[in-house]
């Protein structure tokens, strides 16, 4: 099999992959060491331990950067007329995107080295990202640096995880070299002069580090020229450290804590258990923040002592070492077969986008800009915070009602809107038996009986008719839960209800955007529900949102989200029995910031759906969503029908196999009615279902109080209905891809 070409082009990687190159030599596959760096860190290379390797040609003079890259083009259209099976590269100087360019020209396919790696503030990321995506493959450290890649892009077949090499690296350093020399400084290696502006940045944080560190020298790495050049005075007590790459190396194996803004030295540290402190603005790696192995710190000079004396105290917690080499190895073994399907060109996207993660959502920069402001001003609880406040008012001028109120879920929504009723015990509640238990419990946490309406099998939505035939002269509120974002025919279930004088509570989890007869809906009933779970339309994880246009029924609102405590009140007291349901002001932070995008979801989903329905419109056996005669759809889900008929197996069948092909989605949606769930097979079990019903005349009935005989349209519904997750992320592609796989299912079930 033709050898491996593998570039570097800095100690840093020379370093790094010592294991692989290592390993390479034990499994005796040829390969040919490419070198892209300068002669200067060729020197320092070597002294880590690279071996014999193929050098671009010096310049013969002072050169510019861009004709060092014209130089090094020319050293790699050389090397890359050789017979090489795969180049292996590592590092995202300026050689590497444009030697994977001409190797893919070239058809050499591309394995890339450390992918992965972002900050998502740090100057660093475009190189990094630049390198990336010209590879074909990936190694990375993570399963957080895989999924950055994904959303980027990658081919899930072609992101192989293999752990972290530094750490194997640094455990094959011969003892001697390992020693820390000087021992227990505080080192200052700074690579980015993005990361020290303004200019007096630098000043002001070498005094910062002078006045915390008290008797611990201060070495400073000269890589910056602010650094480096001898002309600049440093403080009493730092000192520049003198030497390469190999004294950098030995002063951070043996510093009592490093400041740095680069991702390599982040890191080194994390590897090594060193403790390491980076600027905020400079971006940490979050994977090492959030696992603690690395701190920030702002401006202020009073954090920054603080921090560093706390991490100068810390214990030394060196990672645990990966079989990084072994795993790569693999990983290039995989990739070298002949006809490697991993390496093959995709035709279509490998995964679809997920409301669950980044893939599917609108999160980005404007919410961590917010959050990252909340945290800066220290006030994370909202009775304190404008973050809540000013959701609040924005939603309810976006919904068109008068009053707001975020709450901490979409259950306490749904409870918060009951609760409002002032419910007496034994009370009647009419709800959907298709729905989240979240919006049935708070009916029995607030003494209230639950009783279900059958839906229309075609819509999976109440309806005028099911609400009348389950009235009695104990119903005092009618849930219509909007299913999927499908609006209930809202004007036969209000005449009905004002006739009888019950209020109608709108659960408008799923329909964020939808419209009846031109209004949006969440304006119809007395008060309407929403959620900000992770996948709704907008989502700040978990929240939600009440509505209505009356001010008793907001005050009340106000209260119960606030344990009944009344502020801003002359003499304010605890009124009433209440929770603490409250939004914090990160979620406020991540709601102002949503809210914008919540009209170009519900359009993006549209269209998605409207393209759904064209490329399915030929398949026999399926009754595909369509919006209501008198509104819009605001397709949080696509739940189509299927025709067992002509489908043999049905729902099921078809949807086990959608999943076989890697299509999510969920046939019957709920496995059985909200009725036949536990709590609602005997309520005596719990005094939250058995004490409600003591004041109400269905407590002479047998349990369960509900039977599927009496619910045809659920049964039928939930039998025929497959629910396709769709989200704002969705483009073409990804929605050929789903039609095709469902069209094929169909037919393989139609042949047998």
């Amino acid at each position: 099999m033709a050898p491996l070409l593998i570039a570097l082009g800095s100690c840093h990687e020379a370093l790094v992959q010592q294991p692989l190159l290592a390993a390479l030599r034990a499994a005796r596959l040829a390969h040919t060491v490419a070198w892209f760096g300068t002669a200067e860190a060729l020197v320092e290379a070597r002294a880590l331990g690279l071996p014999e390797a193929v050098v671009a040609p010096a310049a013969p003079a002072p050169e510019r950067p861009e004709q060092r890259l014209a130089r090094l083009a020319a050293f790699a259209a050389e090397l890359l007329a050789g017979p090489w099976s795969l180049l292996v590269l590592a590092g995202h100087g300026t050689f590497a995107p444009m030697l994977a360019a001409m190797a893919r020209s070239a058809r050499l396919p591309v394995l890339r080295l450390g992918a992965g790696v972002r900050t998502h503030r740090g100057p660093g990321d475009a190189p990094r990202r630049a390198a990336d995506h010209a590879a074909d493959a990936w190694c990375t450290a993570n399963e957080e640096r895989r999924q950055q890649l994904l959303r980027e892009g990658a081919r899930a077949d072609a992101v192989f995880v293999v752990g972290e090499p530094l750490g194997e690296a640094l455990a094959k350093l011969p003892a001697a070299q390992a020693a820390p020399v000087p021992a227990a400084s505080i080192v200052l290696a700074f690579e980015h002069m993005q990361s020290l502006q303004p200019p007096e940045a630098a000043a002001a944080m070498l005094d910062a580090l002078t006045g915390a560190r008290g008797a611990v020298p201060l070495l400073v790495v000269p890589t910056l020229p602010v650094f480096a050049d001898p002309t600049v005075r440093l403080p009493v007590g730092c000192r520049r450290l003198e030497g390469g790459a190999t004294a950098q190396l030995h002063a951070a194996l043996g510093a009592r804590v490093v400041v740095t803004d680069s991702a390599g030295w982040q890191d080194l540290c994390a590897q090594a258990g060193v403790p390491c402190l980076v600027p905020a603005s400079a971006g940490a790696l979050p994977e090492l923040l959030g696992a603690g192995a690395i701190a920030t710190f702002g401006t202020e000079p009073g954090q920054l002592q603080a921090t560093l004396q706390r991490l100068a105290g810390s214990p030394r917690q060196p990672a645990p070492i990966a079989g990084t080499a072994a795993a790569t190895l693999a990983a290039i073994d995989t990739l070298r077969q002949p006809g490697s399907k991993t390496m093959a060109p995709a035709a279509a996207p490998t995964a679809l986008p997920s409301d669950g993660d980044a893939s599917g959502r609108t999160l980005g920069e404007d919410e961590v800009a917010l959050v990252s402001m909340a945290i800066r001003r220290g006030t994370l609880n909202s009775t304190r915070g404008t973050f809540v406040t000013t959701f609040e008012q924005r939603f309810a001028k976006w919904l068109g009602r008068k009053h707001a109120i975020a709450c901490g879920s979409g259950s306490a929504a749904v409870h918060v809107a009951l609760a409002c009723l002032q419910l007496q015990p034994g009370d009647e509640v009419i709800t959907t038996p298709i729905t989240d238990m979240g919006a049935l419990t708070p009916i029995l946490y607030e003494g209230a009986v639950p009783v279900f309406a059958d839906v229309d099998p075609r819509t999976l939505n109440v309806t005028a008719a099911t609400i009348a035939a389950q009235l009695t002269d104990r119903t005092r509120a009618i849930v219509v839960t909007h299913l999927f974002g499908l609006p209930c025919e809202l004007a036969a279930i209000l005449e009905l209800a004002e006739q009888r004088g019950i209020p109608v509570i709108e659960d408008s989890a799923q329909a964020f955007g939808a419209t009846y007869r031109g209004r949006r809906i969440g304006t119809f009933g007395r008060l309407a529900a929403f959620s900000l779970q992770q996948g709704k339309h907008i989502t700040t994880g978990e929240g939600g949102i009440v509505a209505t246009d009356d001010d008793a029924l907001a005050r009340r609102a106000f209260l119960y989200v606030n344990k009944a405590w009344g502020y801003g009140d002359p003499k304010p007291d605890h009124y009433f029995p209440a929770l603490n349901y409250r939004l914090t002001e990160l979620q406020g932070a991540v709601a102002v910031a949503q809210l914008p995008k919540l009209d170009g979801v519900v359009g993006a989903r549209r269209a998605v759906a409207a393209a759904l329905q064209h490329e399915l419109a030929g398949v026999a056996g399926l009754v595909l969503p369509q919006d209501p005669e008198h509104g819009t759809h605001s397709w949080w889900k696509f739940a189509f029908r299927v025709d067992p008929a002509q489908i043999p197996g049905g729902a099921v069948a078809l949807g086990k196999r959608m999943q076989q092909t890697g299509i999510a989605c969920v046939p019957r949606y709920v496995q059985k009615p909200a009725f036949e769930c536990e709590l609602f097979r005997d309520w005596s079990k719990s005094p939250v279902t058995w004490l409600p019903l003591q004041h109400n005349p269905r407590r002479e009935r047998p349990q369960p109080l509900y039977h599927r005989g009496d619910y045809p349209g659920a049964c039928e519904g939930l039998e025929h209905v497959v629910v396709l997750p769709i989200n704002e992320r969705y483009t073409d592609a990804h929605v050929r891809t789903v039609a095709t796989a469902i069209a094929a299912a169909a037919t393989e079930l139609r042949r047998g």
